[in-house]
């Protein structure tokens, strides 16, 4: 068993070091569709992350100040409820709102963070978007006793979200091209590889060795483009997130503040990226494998 596997890896090694300038090709190439598919999957997660509190028609959200009295935060509870510009409101409490924020962002950053750090808020669902109802309502509530501030879901934000839709079609449309391209030239690549080595395959079938025995060697080799490219593109996309999460810090583009990911997410993607590159590699080289067995 142990002989076999060096025969394999010897094997492996062998054809990637004669077709170097094929192999550098292929890992490039799962690189950058490993990056494009990354970077769509994380944006997700940020538009998720950072539009998490604007879901379900919330147009605006009412911050009550930490030491609000519980009779006053009834009170304005029921002025809320029983407005008839407003469908619907709902109380997010402290260790919700410290939950969502452990969601968030990472880990160290909590651990500093206590639920009584944060403010409660309410939710409100107003009966219509319309954008002079939402300002009169602002309004109105921004100066009530226990509230220390009122936030409107802005126009902005539906623009950045589309913005990032949009980003997201284009990646993935990008990256169905490239993930084409890529099997493809994993795919003819090692069909010159087992063309050169016609002679040596058909000896070693006219010895007996299996199909199953010739091919392994080959898949292995697509494997290998598959993972080394995998990798390249979950290191680019560790480097992206550091570089937008150090974009978005500056004061000027605080509206982008929320739209993180957690190391979580990332290690996610990461792992989902190496799986499907090592998959991308075995599919292109074993059909390749088991056309051209017979050369």
């Amino acid at each position: 068993m142990l002989s076999r596997i060096r025969y394999f890896l010897r094997e492996t090694w062998i054809n990637l070091r004669s077709n170097i300038t094929f192999t550098l090709a292929a890992v490039f190439t799962v690189a950058v569709t490993s990056a494009l598919v990354g970077s769509a999957f994380l944006s997700q997660d940020a538009v998720d992350n950072g539009t998490a509190r604007w879901r379900g028609g919330v147009e605006f959200i009412v911050y009550l100040d930490p030491d609000i009295p519980g009779p006053q935060r009834e009170t304005l509870f029921a002025s809320l409820s029983e407005h008839p510009d407003i469908n619907e409101v709902a109380y997010i409490g402290q260790e919700e709102t410290y939950a969502e924020f452990v969601d968030l962002f990472e880990e160290e950053l909590a651990s500093n963070i206590q639920p009584q750090d944060l403010p409660s808020y309410f939710k409100v669902v107003p009966r219509d978007a319309d954008a002079d109802l939402i300002d009169s309502l602002t309004t109105q509530f921004r100066g009530q006793p226990g509230v220390f501030s009122v936030v409107a879901a802005k126009d902005t934000i539906r623009s950045v979200t589309s913005l990032f839709d949009r980003f997201r079609v284009v990646s993935y449309w990008m990256s169905l091209f490239l993930l084409i391209a890529a099997v493809l030239l994993i795919y003819n690549g090692i069909r010159v590889a087992m063309s050169a080595r016609r002679r040596e395959i058909e000896v070693q079938k006219l010895v007996g060795a299996t199909n199953w025995f010739i091919r392994f060697p080959f898949i292995l080799e697509g494997m290998v483009h598959g993972l080394l490219g995998a990798i390249l593109g979950s290191v680019f996309v560790q480097l992206l997130r550091s570089s937008v999460e150090d974009l978005f810090a500056d004061p000027s583009l605080a509206l982008f503040q929320n739209f993180v990911v957690s190391d979580g997410e990332v290690r996610f993607v990461q792992a989902v990226l190496i799986v499907g590159g090592v998959a991308l590699g075995a599919i292109g080289s074993a059909f390749a494998a088991g056309r051209f067995l017979d050369v």
